[in-house]
């Protein structure tokens, strides 16, 4: 063995320790090491919900502790809804609104149509600050992608076909419907086949805009990807703030809020959000 490959190993063993784990795990925690980290992350939670009316700055300090502890095991390949939920509680409780909600639109892609995660989304939602109204029509397909962001792409391909073919028969039946009901059906009909079609091709193919959260605060919006360019907001912005992204520089991500304004964010002041194809559910 080269004294280079002897000096890499000592380096890595030393961050292992630090760390808390031993050398074997810096690839993957054993079954074991995951459930101490599951059982260590739990404990901090139950510490922390003891603490709320107590103490409010322990009590975040141990919700804090918890997130970090369950966001080892994301870390070492543990990736599922339960798990992305229960970080989300933890960082919400911690205070930090942006980690929390990225967590929670993870956990959506894994539990769509759960009802405890949309409520405490939707808390989560509501205390940030300020809020970006978007308009009607965007919130529709919003709720349209939301409710089918779970789906694979096989029963989008299905609804798409159902869809495309029975545009297709009532182009042909048209003489046996009225005007009225037969323009509501085929509007409907090639509404919902474009909607899954299109839903069936970003699966497949992974294209489609990544979204974001701001993870921290008194972030400043630019007009351009460098600190020299003017603010586009007269006030900064805070954690917790939703966008999708436009463009990614090494540093700056050009982005786009609800209410359709758009402007420059610091990389290392927001999460990137996967999309539904790049996260594989794992026990």
């Amino acid at each position: 063995m080269t004294r280079p490959s002897l000096v890499l190993i000592t380096i890595l063993a030393s961050l292992a320790a630090i760390a808390g784990f031993p050398p074997n795990a810096l690839g993957s925690l054993t079954d074991g090491q995951r459930k101490l980290v599951l059982d260590e992350g739990q404990t901090a939670f139950n510490e922390g919900t003891l603490l709320l009316n107590t103490n409010p700055a322990e009590a975040r300090e141990a919700f804090g502790i918890a997130a970090t502890k369950w966001t080892r095991l994301l870390d070492d390949g543990v990736v599922n809804g339960p798990l992305l939920y229960d970080i989300g509680n933890a960082w919400i409780q911690a205070g930090n609104l942006g980690k929390g909600i990225a967590a929670y639109l993870r956990s959506e892609r894994f539990m769509p149509g759960d009802a405890r995660l949309a409520e405490n989304l939707a808390y989560a939602r509501s205390l940030v600050s300020p809020q970006f109204a978007g308009d009607p029509t965007s919130a529709m397909m919003q709720r349209w992608t939301d409710w089918i962001s779970g789906w694979s792409a096989w029963p989008r391909t299905i609804v798409f076909g159902c869809a495309w073919l029975a545009f297709w028969c009532l182009i042909l039946w048209r003489h046996k419907l009225t005007t009225t009901s037969w323009r509501w059906a085929t509007g409907g009909s090639l509404a919902v086949s474009i909607f899954a079609g299109a839903g069936a091709m970003v699966t497949i193919f992974g294209t489609g805009g990544a979204t974001g959260v701001l993870i921290e605060d008194e972030v400043i919006v630019r007009k351009g990807d460098a600190e020299s360019y003017s603010p586009r907001f007269d006030e900064p912005i805070h954690r917790g703030v939703e966008f999708r992204i436009l463009e990614e520089r090494p540093i700056w991500l050009h982005v786009e809020f609800p209410n359709g304004d758009d402007g420059w964010v610091p990389r290392d002041a927001a999460e990137v959000v996967l999309q539904p194809s790049a996260i594989t559910s794992q026990a």
